[in-house]
């Protein structure tokens, strides 16, 4: 058939159409890898538009990403006492000023308050950020978002980018107060934090609002956490009662606007896919061989549904070899039965992965034909 560009690539995989290849879907966050790509060392002056032509020359649906314009580690306190570690590509609290039950339930009132003092202003929140460096984070205000996406999106070509990542609750909320504390809310002062997580939901509502009119992209995405490798994190009835109706708001909203949807959760998700299908995703990521998601049985169960992001980040990419990564990418093009498949990472390019292995994954996957 005709050579497809990734934009039709990316469209004809949602909708079932054919396709001469699986498009490429990947976050891209190493240094060595942007460099061998676009050719040119990164510098602060150079950086983004070496990010947009790595990506544009080997991805046709890239995730978020950083532009590394400062590779130096920093460290900083925020108004509430919360000490961040910065690297271009990533942000961990190294330390979080919660000591009781006390200090978690009065920050989380706080916060509250703070979440619909901004959205009624129409400006970003802060308290309400995951804080892992996601695309725009370090704006203020929707506008500067899309002017930034806009200006990447036209540098990248016809490679499709992603709309701002939407996480509906949990991942932020046990990142801001650790995950201990934040069971303990939900435990011992449950109306509290059904009300933060609530506040939560609103705040992406309004970030969706902000952004999916400008019709800069046409996939969404959707990050919640809900499984770790072996399974649920959380209990069915929970997960089924509290977590999807509410995220279920941020898949419409974003429906209501005509996007694709893509559901990203880490783990085994096995027992929740026709839950999360329900909701009306178009897409379940990634596929983990670690947590037992195999393309292959995937497939088999859900031919209509698209499927991502399956070649191991965490082990195979960092310290496997080129060629098992070429055997590994060709098991999940032959496994996928060649359509509603995206080939990348089950994560991103991180910087612990080598450069010759990332490479192998992209040219087995462009060179694969269907």
């Amino acid at each position: 058939m005709t050579e497809l560009n990734s934009y039709e690539r990316v469209l004809n995989t949602f909708e079932g159409k054919p396709l001469d290849r699986l498009p490429l879907f990947d976050i891209i966050h190493n240094v060595d890898f942007i460099e061998q790509v676009a050719g040119e060392k990164v510098t602060p002056s150079n950086a983004e538009d070496l990010v947009c032509r790595a990506a544009g020359e080997t991805l046709d649906l890239v995730r978020h990403f950083c532009i590394p314009e400062n590779l130096e580690k920093r460290e900083f306190t925020d108004e509430d006492g919360f000490v961040y570690v910065d690297e271009w590509w990533t942000m961990e609290i190294r330390h979080r000023p919660l000591e009781s039950m006390y200090d978690a339930s009065e920050l989380m009132k706080k916060d509250i308050d703070r979440i619909y003092a901004c959205i009624e202003k129409q400006k970003f929140c802060h308290q309400a950020r995951e804080q892992l460096n996601l695309f725009g984070e370090k704006y203020e205000y929707p506008e500067e978002v899309n002017r930034h996406f806009e200006r990447v999106s036209e540098k990248l070509g016809d490679t499709m980018m992603i709309a701002p990542e939407t996480v509906p609750g949990l991942y932020t909320a046990s990142n801001r107060y650790g995950f201990n504390w934040l069971i303990y809310m939900f435990k011992d002062h449950p109306e509290l934090a059904f009300r933060y997580y609530d506040a939560l939901i609103d705040y992406e509502l309004f970030r969706i609002d902000s952004f999916a009119p400008t019709n800069l992209s046409k996939i969404a995405f959707i990050s919640e956490m809900v499984a770790f490798n072996t399974g649920l994190i959380w209990p069915p009835e929970f997960v089924r009662k509290e977590i999807l109706p509410r995220a279920g708001r941020c898949v419409d909203r974003w429906k209501k606007y005509g996007y694709y949807v893509i559901w990203h959760s880490d783990g085994n998700k096995w027992d929740l896919i026709e839950d999360l299908l329900e909701l009306g995703v178009d897409s379940v990521n990634p596929c983990e061989p670690l947590a037992t998601m195999e393309v292959r049985k995937f497939r088999e169960l859900y031919p209509d549904t698209v499927i991502g992001s399956m070649i191991d980040c965490q082990d195979l990419l960092a310290f496997g070899s080129p060629d098992e990564i070429k055997k590994s990418t060709e098991k999940a093009i032959e496994d996928s039965g060649g359509a509603r498949t995206l080939i990348g990472s089950t994560s991103e390019i991180h910087p612990g992965i080598k450069v010759e292995n990332a490479l192998a994954m992209y040219e087995t996957g462009h060179n694969y034909s269907l």
